[in-house]
């Protein structure tokens, strides 16, 4: 059994309440993707003096409508995806 991801859970939650309402197709289409998703890599120093890179994203969602619905994820379990589906959310 293949897993579905955490963005594909929203997608299919958003296609089922789309059927119900009398929007076209193509902006329902619009509507449902993140607009915007930056990969982020950035430099910290750690309270030792060392230095690692976080990798981040940032995901946009509804620029249509200001402000932007959106959020930044950084964390080494957290992944595009998840982004975008809190985004979505």
């Amino acid at each position: 059994m293949q897993k579905i991801s955490f963005l594909d859970q929203v997608n299919q939650f958003f296609d089922r309440a789309a059927v119900h309402t009398r929007f076209d197709s193509n902006l329902l289409n619009q509507i449902k993707v993140s607009n915007s998703v930056y990969e982020i890599t950035f430099p910290v120093r750690r309270d030792d003096g060392s230095i690692i890179s976080i990798q981040a994203w940032r995901a946009e969602h509804s620029h249509h409508k200001l402000p932007t619905k959106g959020g930044l994820r950084f964390s080494p379990l957290v992944s595009a995806d998840e982004t975008q589906a809190l985004a979505a959310l």
